[in-house]
């Protein structure tokens, strides 16, 4: 048995000492050698999945409810006949197993399982019962067995979310894929924060600024006055934040420029969200030429009297697409420089820049190809904008 601490776990201690064979894969705790009756009246064995939630040494039921996932087919009573609970509804576990049932039987009196051994036993009877009427020498209990399977997944611990939600195979487009993101000051560093909860691979941070007071007030968490007085670089500073949760993620404490382009060699998609856009052209040209899609986000607010209004900007540069300006060409984007952000707007133009990423890879359904989103403060509206709209520019004006 392994010595993993989830293996002492009371329900998967118990489940072990009653001679269950289980795994844990994908954060699913999977009971091995179920019997169970396949559509055709024979007897097979087939694997039930619970998503958990790890807790110190304690597994915790991760679908919160009385569900539970089978791999194998159509469980049947003893005369090949569908039993009730079993409903087609693909789950994947890992990206290369899927579940082909979820079963729902909620339990006699109480409506809720006490423990995961009590959820476990109760479905592995539900299944295993038709089987020993056919073959009364099946049994879901060969011998105590247990197998960690470790995931390569570039966290310090394990992922239950993508486990409770069953998006273990959507979220396989993530991987591979290391990210740059130009600047930390505020928009970039909540870019940062969406996607170190994905699965990419790596992550690389360029700032040659220091974290002062004013970057704490427009960025995700909150720094303390001890780590505002060492005044620590932007990049390291948020490297080292995140790296208690990702575990790819490598802080270049410079600025980029003509010089240095190079650095960003290896990124498969840049985030660009530098505040100084003096070389901005020259790192987009370089990013074109060498196949490297990126999103640049932008913000233009001024004070209007009567409160503050303006723009956000995530500009898509991608490269099936034709040229596209920099988000400090848009109309009224060029405020930015002035330096009026706050932190909703900053999470904001992030979150728009993400999905546009996301969309880019396929994880989000999208109608139409889009070269840029502009959020208007004034009016509370989004729009999808194309290289070909010649009216792009003009009716952003402030």
């Amino acid at each position: 048995m392994s010595t993993s601490p989830f293996a002492a776990d009371p329900s998967t201690s118990r489940l072990l000492g009653e001679g269950y064979c289980l795994s844990l894969e994908g954060n699913h705790l999977i009971i091995e050698h179920v019997p169970y009756v396949t559509p055709a009246g024979s007897v097979a064995y087939g694997r039930l999945a619970l998503p958990v939630i790890l807790s110190g040494t304690t597994v915790q039921d991760g679908a919160g409810d009385h569900r539970i996932w089978f791999v194998g087919e159509q469980p049947s009573d003893e005369r090949g006949r569908p039993l009730p609970g079993p409903s087609p509804e693909p789950h994947a576990i890992t990206a290369q197993l899927i579940a082909n049932f979820m079963i729902s039987s909620k339990p006699k009196g109480i409506g809720a399982f006490a423990n995961t051994y009590d959820k476990i036993t109760s479905y592995v009877r539900v299944l295993s019962h038709p089987a020993q009427i056919v073959d009364e020498s099946v049994t879901a209990t060969p011998g105590a067995g247990w197998n960690e399977i470790p995931d390569d997944l570039p966290f310090v611990y394990p992922d239950t979310g993508t486990a409770r939600a069953g998006l273990a195979a959507m979220n396989a487009v993530f991987r591979g894929q290391r990210i740059g993101i130009i600047g930390l000051g505020g928009t970039g560093s909540y870019i940062l924060d969406q996607v170190a909860k994905t699965w990419v691979d790596a992550i690389d941070l360029f700032d040659g600024d220091a974290f002062d007071n004013h970057n704490a007030y427009r960025a995700p968490g909150a720094a303390s006055l001890s780590e505002l007085q060492m005044r620590p670089n932007k990049a390291e500073y948020f490297a080292q934040k995140y790296g208690h949760m990702h575990t790819g993620i490598t802080a270049h404490p410079v600025f980029i420029t003509e010089a240095n382009v190079t650095e960003l060699n290896g990124c498969s998609f840049v985030f660009m969200a530098a505040a100084d856009a003096k070389e901005k052209p020259m790192i987009l040209d370089w990013l074109r030429q060498n196949g490297v899609p990126t999103i640049e986000v932008g913000m233009g607010i001024r004070d209007e009297g009567a409160g503050l209004s303006g723009l956000l900007a995530a500009v898509n540069h991608f490269p099936d697409r034709g040229a596209q300006d920099t988000a400090t060409s848009q109309g009224g984007i060029n405020e930015y420089d002035r330096n009026i952000q706050v932190a909703d707007l900053n999470s904001l133009n992030a979150i728009l820049a993400v999905i546009s990423w996301k969309k880019y890879l396929g994880y989000y359904a999208k109608a139409e190809s889009a070269d840029e989103v502009v959020y208007k403060l004034f009016t509370n509206t989004i729009r999808n904008g194309l290289i070909d709209d010649t009216s792009a520019g003009q009716e952003e004006e402030l």
